[in-house]
């Protein structure tokens, strides 16, 4: 009985069957690990179709998976080399991070790990004025906020054209061209309320805030306070090369990824141990 002929190449396949693959690729390069379960649970599928996944799949990757008997499940082989994937610790551990944070629930590719967050805060923003705000931004308009600040802890109602939203890693941020002064401001979302979107359209755009548009690069190293053994321990936690680790932002943001780096005082306002880095270079772009 001739077998039917499966597809030999990641581009012939269609979308479902490139994401189960994903899926098959992921679970074992992540956890050790895939069976046909895995699949038949994540996606709905029947049990002969995810057989047809894992031929399809080691008809492309031969040398990934291996098959352990006792355990019932494909494990990844030391020659393993992802396809379907390039292994990325950022994304990972970003969904530890919202798993964390209560904003999404665990899954296959993460359960059975433990995650938090020491220390975080969550800023209230209420959800008609981001609502707001976020129609503004997509369909270009004014809108009218009461908006509190230190410099002005009595309030007052400020019109602005907002085109960008910000999180500077402990607050989220409207960038805004500020009618009444005329200038570019950041808004903390959390002192807006009563907003109102306005018939009026922007009269400003991304392209005009040139704040935004300027980059920055920021040139930073360990703090050489630090013992040689130290100053190569920072530079392997923060991944610098040669020594040195090059941040590009943009210049309207240039102080808050200071402030959060610790780079924001004097290089020496703290000791060795507690400011492991400092800014060496600033240029602008």
């Amino acid at each position: 009985m001739s077998r039917t002929p499966v597809e030999t190449s990641p581009e012939s396949l269609g979308w479902s069957v490139t994401a189960r693959l994903r899926f098959l690729e992921e679970r074992a390069w992540w956890t050790g690990g895939v069976n046909r379960r895995d699949i038949v649970e994540r996606f709905g599928i029947s049990e002969q179709q995810a057989s047809g996944d894992f031929t399809r799949y080691q008809e492309l990757a031969p040398a990934n998976l291996s098959y352990d008997k006792s355990g019932k499940t494909y494990r990844p082989t030391p020659e393993f080399k992802p396809i379907f994937f390039e292994p990325d610790s950022a994304e990972t551990l970003g969904q530890f991070r919202l798993i964390a944070e209560n904003v999404i629930a665990s899954d296959a590719l993460t359960e059975g790990v433990t995650a938090a967050i020491a220390g975080a805060i969550s800023r209230p923003v209420d959800p008609e004025l981001l609502r707001i705000v976020l129609q503004a931004i997509r369909e270009r308009r004014r809108m009218s906020a009461f908006y509190v600040s230190l410099t002005s802890p009595d309030g007052k109602v400020r019109t602005i054209e907002p085109h960008a939203i910000v999180f500077d890693g402990f607050r989220w941020h409207a960038r805004a061209f500020d009618v009444e002064a005329s200038g570019w401001r950041d808004f903390v979302l959390g002192r807006l309320s009563r907003a109102c979107l306005l018939e009026a359209p922007s009269e400003t755009t991304t392209d005009d805030d040139a704040d935004w548009q300027q980059m920055v690069q920021l040139t930073i190293a360990a703090n050489p306070g630090l013992s040689p053994a130290q100053r190569r321990l920072i530079e392997r936690d923060y991944g610098m090369h040669r020594g040195k680790l090059v941040v590009t932002v943009r210049k309207a943001l240039q102080f808050y990824t200071k402030l959060r780096l610790g780079l924001d005082l004097d290089g020496k306002a703290r000791s060795p141990e507690d400011q492991h880095i400092v800014l060496v270079e600033e240029r602008v772009l």
